[in-house]
């Protein structure tokens, strides 16, 4: 993967990145840079699995390979978050683009009450007649979500 091409993630995820970014007013590549330095700065359960094995003297340092050098161009990835995720993606047993690949699918996963907004107001954008009350929409999706 010499590449980090967004049509290698499942449809359904880049759909969900893409809104965001739209709604952000930012392009795709930005928004996922944005994403993944967050991700990065973000203590996750990886972390836990990296500081244990670097205390048992394990190497984790990321590989400098193709993939770090597309993560670095694509998204514009400052090198102290190239540095966290390879560390977790190598303590997981991972390419780097691979745990990169995971973590963004996760992301699209992690819906909001405002990831559903968006996608009634294209709906909305794509059919002008439609009329939809947003307020009762985003009432709704909190309820079911048990918020």
């Amino acid at each position: 993967m010499a590449e980090l091409p967004v049509h290698d993630l499942p449809d359904t995820a880049v759909d969900v990145l893409r809104r965001r970014a739209r709604a952000a007013g930012i392009p795709l590549p930005r928004y996922l840079g944005r994403e993944l330095v967050a991700l990065a700065l973000r203590r996750t359960a990886d972390d836990t699995v990296v500081e244990f094995l670097e205390s048992e003297g394990r190497d984790l340092a990321p590989e400098i390979d193709a993939d770090a050098v597309a993560l670095v161009r694509s998204y514009d990835l400052p090198i102290e978050t190239l540095d966290v995720l390879g560390r977790r993606a190598r303590s997981a047993g991972l390419p780097l683009g691979e745990y990169v690949r995971r973590e963004l699918i996760r992301l699209a996963r992690q819906s909001t009450v405002e990831d559903a907004l968006l996608e009634f107001r294209e709906l909305q954008e794509r059919e002008p007649g439609l009329r939809l009350d947003m307020a009762e929409i985003a009432a709704a999706v909190r309820y079911a979500r048990g918020e």
